[in-house]
C-alpha cells in the first residue's frame, strides 16, 4: 500500500505506534494517510517520511478532539467499535502489510542499528531477536539485550545487603501549591534559564559579556546571542516548527523578551525544537531577521568520577555478585478494566525466579485516562467477588486493590515514581511530588520519590522522568543532521540539562513552568537515565550515558508489554578511564580519578511480560 518507503524500520515502528495509539488497522491507516495528504498538502503522492507521519498523528489527534467535542456519546460508540476492530485485526508491522505486491520484505533488516562512535564509546553491544514482532514472543522472553556477553545470569548470593539508596533531591521543594501560577514567576524562570546558559557559553568559549547583544536590533556587526527557539505563532498549540518560520525569543535582560525571525540556511547537522535554548553567532543587517552564521553548542555536563578508595569500597559491597535492578513502567491495567492479574502473576515471578535487589516501579499505576472508559464498561470494573462498600475516594481504590498486590513483593528496596495520569497523586502537573506511602498503605520497604528524580544506588547515579519526552518532542532538522530521531532527542535532553525542556508543552501535558528547575540535572550527568515511553523499548549509550526505555508493562488493549532487568558488576579500575587530577597551587598531579563509565559493566535485558 505505502510502497518501498515502508521498508524503513523507523517508518514501520512509527506506523505501528500510530495504529496502536488510534486503534487502526493497516487499511484504515492508509485511508487516513490519503485523506491527510490530500487535505494538508493537496498531494496524494506525498513521500512517506517520519516528519509526515508526525503530521498524520497530529491530524488524527485533532480530528479525534473535534469528534469528542461534538458528542461524548458518539465518542464512546467510536471507542467500542475500534476496540472490536482491534481484537479482530492483530497487525504485525514486520510483514508485507505496507508493501506493494511486487515488493519483498526481509525481517532481518529490523535489527537495531549500531550507535555511532563517540569519544567515550567504541561500540554499543546490543543484540535483538530477529523476530521482533512483540505479540509473537511468549512471556518472560528476552526481546533485546545490551552487553549480553558481559554478565551471565545467576541467582544473587549477596549476604551483606549493604545497598544504599541516596536521594539527590530536596523533597521539601516539591511541596509547592499547584494551580497557583504567577506570570512574573514564570517569566523569571524562563529568563533565568537563558541567563544561566549565557554564562556557561561565555565561560566555555571565552566570550566577553560585552560581545553578547540583542539580536532584534539592526546592526552591521556580528554579535553573539542566547535565546529560546519558539514557533512563529504565540498560540500554545503551535508545535509544528519549520525551518522557514523559526523565531528566537530573548530574555528581558538581553532583548526585552522580544522575538526575531531566524535565518538558519547556513547551518547543518543540527535540529531545533520549541523551548530549546540556543547560542548563536550571527548578524541582523535588515532588522527583520537574524542570520545565524554559527551555532555554539552548549557544553555537556561532566560524567561522574571516583578516586581509587571510593572504587575499592564500592567493589567490596557487591564482590563477585551481580546487583539486580528491575524497571517497570505503567500502566498496569488495560484501558477497559482494573484487572491487575498480570501484575500479580509477575510479582510471583519476581519473588520466585528473579529475586531482584532493587525494584523501580514507574506510574501510571491506576491510569486516570482510563477511568471514564472503565466506568462505562462497569461489567469489568472489578472482580465479581470484590466488596466495594468501603470505597469512598480514588485513594481507596489504590489501597484496596493495588496495595495488597504490591505488598507481596519480597524485595527490600522498592522505588515508586508517579506519573501525571496517576489518580492517587494530588499533584498532576509536572514536576510532581511523591506518593504518600503511609496514606496508600504500602510497607516500609517502599520509597516514594518525586517525578523526575535523581538518586544513587551505591555508586550508580540514576535519572528518571516518567514524562514521555520521546513522544512529545518534535524537532526539525537541517541538512546532514542525525537521522535517528531517538538519538537526537536524548542528545537534546543531555545538552539542555533538563528532563523535559519543551516549552510550551503539548495540551495533554501540564507544566508548572515556574518550578521546572526541579527537572534540571545537578552538576553531573547521571550514569543511567530511564525515560519510559509508549514507543518501542530500547537501550542505548549516548554521550557516555546508558539510556533505557523499558516500554509499557501493559499495552492499552491489555496485552503483555515489556520490562527491563539491569545487572551490574562491581566496579573495576581496569574498566575505567583514568583522569589526572591536578593541584591548582603547584600544578602537580596529586591523585588519580577515574571516569565511572558505568555502561561498560552493566547488562540490560528487556523481557516480555
Amino acid at each position: 500500500m505505502f510502497g518501498k518507503h515502508a521498508k524503513d524500520p523507523e517508518i514501520i515502528d512509527k506506523c505501528s505506534h500510530i495504529c496502536s495509539l488510534f486503534n487502526l488497522t493497516a487499511q484504515e491507516l492508509f485511508s487516513n494517510w490519503e485523506a491527510f495528504t490530500f487535505t494538508e498538502y493537496n498531494d496524494t503522492n506525498l513521500k512517506l517520511s517520519l516528519k509526515h507521519l508526525d503530521g498524520l498523528q497530529s491530524y488524527l489527534q485533532d480530528r479525534l478532539t473535534q469528534q469528542n467535542k461534538i458528542s461524548s456519546s458518539d465518542s464512546l460508540k467510536l471507542n467500542k467499535h475500534q476496540n472490536n476492530n482491534k481484537s479482530n485485526n492483530n497487525i504485525s508491522f514486520n510483514s508485507t502489510t505496507y508493501l506493494d505486491a511486487n515488493d519483498t520484505f526481509n525481517t532481518s533488516s529490523i535489527k537495531k542499528r549500531k550507535l555511532n562512535s563517540t569519544k567515550n564509546i567504541t561500540s554499543s553491544p546490543i543484540k535483538e531477536n530477529i523476530n521482533s514482532s512483540f505479540q509473537s514472543i511468549p512471556s518472560n522472553q528476552i526481546i533485546e539485550s545490551f552487553n549480553s556477553d558481559l554478565i551471565q545470569n545467576k541467582e544473587t548470593t549477596i549476604i551483606n545487603k549493604n545497598i544504599k539508596i541516596i536521594a539527590n533531591f530536596n523533597p521539601k521543594k516539591y511541596k509547592f501549591r499547584t494551580m497557583n501560577l504567577k506570570l512574573l514567576e514564570i517569566a523569571d524562570y524562563l529568563d533565568e534559564k537563558i541567563d544561566n546558559i549565557t554564562q556557561i557559553i561565555s565561560d566555555n568559549y571565552n566570550i566577553n559579556e560585552n560581545q553578547f547583544s540583542d539580536p532584534t536590533r539592526q546592526s552591521q556587526s556580528e554579535i553573539y546571542t542566547v535565546g529560546r527557539i519558539v514557533p512563529d505563532s504565540p498560540l500554545s498549540n503551535s508545535f509544528d516548527l519549520n525551518l522557514d518560520s523559526l523565531f528566537l525569543e530573548t530574555s528581558r535582560s538581553m532583548g526585552f523578551g522580544y522575538r526575531i525571525k531566524l535565518d538558519v540556511s547556513q547551518l547543518n547537522k543540527i535540529s531545533f525544537f520549541s523551548g530549546q535554548i540556543v547560542a548563536f553567532r550571527g548578524i541582523n543587517q535588515s532588522g527583520n531577521s537574524f542570520k545565524v552564521l554559527e551555532n555554539l553548542k552548549i557544553p555537556y555536563l561532566g560524567s561522574i568520577s571516583y578516586n581509587f578508595n571510593e572504587i575499592e569500597n564500592f567493589s567490596n559491597i557487591i564482590g563477585n555478585d551481580n546487583l539486580k535492578i528491575i524497571i517497570l513502567s505503567g500502566p498496569y491495567h488495560s484501558k477497559n478494566s482494573l484487572n491487575f492479574s498480570y501484575l500479580e502473576n509477575f510479582i510471583n515471578h519476581l519473588n520466585k525466579n528473579i529475586k531482584p535487589d532493587v525494584i523501580i516501579m514507574l506510574g501510571p499505576f491506576i491510569n486516570s485516562n482510563s477511568i471514564e472508559n472503565i466506568l462505562n464498561n462497569n461489567n469489568n470494573f472489578f472482580n465479581s467477588d470484590d466488596n466495594l462498600d468501603d470505597l469512598k475516594n480514588l485513594d481507596d481504590l489504590f489501597i484496596s486493590f493495588l496495595s495488597p498486590i504490591l505488598n507481596k513483593l519480597n524485595c527490600q528496596r522498592i522505588i515508586l515514581l508517579p506519573h501525571q495520569n496517576d489518580i492517587s497523586n494530588p499533584h498532576t502537573n509536572y514536576p510532581q511530588s511523591p506518593f504518600n506511602r503511609k496514606l496508600l498503605g504500602l510497607n516500609k520497604n517502599f520509597k516514594c520519590f518525586p517525578n523526575p528524580s535523581l538518586f544513587n544506588i551505591n555508586e550508580l547515579s540514576f535519572g528518571i522522568s516518567t514524562a514521555d519526552i520521546l513522544k512529545d518532542l518534535k524537532d526539525i532538522i537541517t541538512k546532514n543532521a542525525n537521522s535517528n530521531r531517538i538519538e537526537r532527542i536524548i542528545e537534546h535532553i543531555i545538552q539542555q540539562r533538563q528532563f523535559y525542556p519543551i516549552i510550551p508543552s503539548p495540551n495533554s501535558f501540564q507544566l508548572d513552568t515556574s518550578y521546572l528547575g526541579l527537572s534540571e540535572f545537578n552538576d553531573e550527568i547521571p550514569d543511567i537515565m530511564i525515560l519510559p515511553s509508549i514507543l518501542k523499548s530500547f537501550t542505548k549509550v549516548i554521550k557516555n550515558v546508558l539510556v533505557i526505555n523499558p516500554g509499557c508493562f501493559l499495552r492499552p488493549d491489555g496485552s503483555n508489554g515489556s520490562y527491563s532487568l539491569i545487572q551490574v558488576k562491581s566496579p573495576n579500575i581496569d574498566d575505567m578511564d583514568k583522569i589526572p587530577s591536578v593541584n591548582d597551587d603547584d600544578d602537580e598531579e596529586i591523585s588519580e580519578v577515574y571516569l565511572a563509565t558505568a555502561w561498560k559493566r552493566v547488562r540490560v535485558d528487556t523481557f516480555s511480560v
